[in-house]
């Protein structure tokens, strides 16, 4: 059961409906607020479930309609940072600690999430084992796919769903101000390691991604998967550049289109026709990070790929392994596939677009 507890703000008036916000920013937007033309506008709960509707075989992403059928029984969570979580929210939602759901343990194989760090995150919110979860941010950007990934990766047994249009998705009730402290749960992690791979894991198989063996998705920008010299993508960090041997680069970015995810037709063209991935394969993705893969893990589990996985690590590990012969990185074109996207919001996923 999910507890129900009241919103307060520093005014004891904590809750606000969409038309009672929508009408204040018209009503601003007229007033004189002549720079913001084209990024306010009135809109209808009917309006906002066609927008962000998910239609067809899809799996995870969820429109509106789906936080209205289970309001009662789901945990709402909140991807973005404190301060967009106080200025506005879903009413009733929980905010987890980011940082902590991205921790990490180092194992003799290379770095791996840190299962019970991860889980004490989400019982220092009250979120159950067995809890439905629905997920939101500012967009579908990675920040909300990180937290679904991190319930994955602990072996939560309850239904994960990202909310397809962020925030922008919701057409309820809205909470403002401090939120009231929920009881916390006990979360006791039951670790997925069928959700991530290693270092070591990877080295084992180099020579064998997208050519008959795994296949492996380097999700950072083709700068960075290009090590272009002089290009800011390139981490300082990192004592060699490029990319894992084999992979094929598609930048994540092109999951998403504004606050939505992108058409699903298009994201079968994307990772099938254009990748070349065979959903019938384990798929690896990767990044500079372990926030930004996971929005291309989610996407293809979404669209019908069944075993995808995150090398946590990822290439800030890998480009800093003491053994380079047997963590090798090379430089050359392998594929690139051109991608378009952009990320709507401000929750630090991504670019902010006002026009989504």
């Amino acid at each position: 059961m999910v507890e129900k507890t009241p919103e307060t703000d520093d005014d004891g008036n904590g809750d606000a409906t969409r038309r009672g916000l929508l009408r204040a920013a018209a009503g601003a937007t007229v007033a004189g607020a002549a720079s913001t033309a084209g990024c306010l506008s009135v809109t209808t709960p009917a309006d906002v479930a066609a927008e962000y509707a998910v239609t067809g075989n899809v799996a995870h992403f969820v429109g509106p309609s789906w936080p209205a059928e289970h309001r009662d029984d789901a945990v709402v969570l909140d991807a973005r940072n404190a301060e967009r979580f106080r200025e506005e929210r879903i009413y009733g939602a929980r905010r987890v600690p980011f940082d902590a759901i991205t921790s990490q343990r180092s194992t003799d194989d290379g770095a791996v999430p840190d299962a019970d760090a991860v889980a004490a995150a989400f019982g220092s919110v009250g979120v159950a084992p067995d809890d439905d979860v629905l997920v939101y941010g500012a967009s579908v950007g990675s920040r909300v796919t990180r937290t679904a990934f991190a319930l994955a990766a602990i072996g939560h047994s309850g239904a994960i769903k990202a909310l397809n249009g962020g925030l922008d998705g919701w057409n309820g009730r809205l909470g403002t101000g401090t939120r009231r402290e929920v009881s916390t749960t006990d979360y006791e992690a039951d670790p997925a390691p069928s959700a991530w791979v290693t270092r070591e894991w990877l080295a084992e198989r180099v020579g064998s991604f997208n050519d008959g063996g795994p296949g492996l998705v380097d999700v950072r920008v083709p700068e960075a998967y290009l090590a272009a010299a002089g290009s800011a993508a390139l981490n300082d960090d990192h004592e060699r550049h490029g990319h894992i041997p084999g992979a094929i680069d598609v930048h994540w970015v092109g999951n998403v289109s504004g606050r939505r995810m992108t058409e699903p037709g298009r994201l079968v063209q994307l990772y099938e026709g254009e990748a070349g991935l065979d959903r019938s394969e384990t798929v690896v993705v990767y990044g500079d990070d372990n926030v930004d893969p996971t929005s291309t893990w989610l996407t293809l589990r979404a669209i019908g790929f069944e075993d995808v996985r995150v090398y946590d690590g990822g290439f800030s590990e890998w480009a800093n392994a003491d053994d380079r012969g047997r963590h090798p990185v090379e430089t050359a074109t392998n594929v690139v596939v051109e991608t378009e996207g952009s990320v709507g919001g401000d929750d630090n996923s991504g670019d902010f677009s006002c026009t989504g």
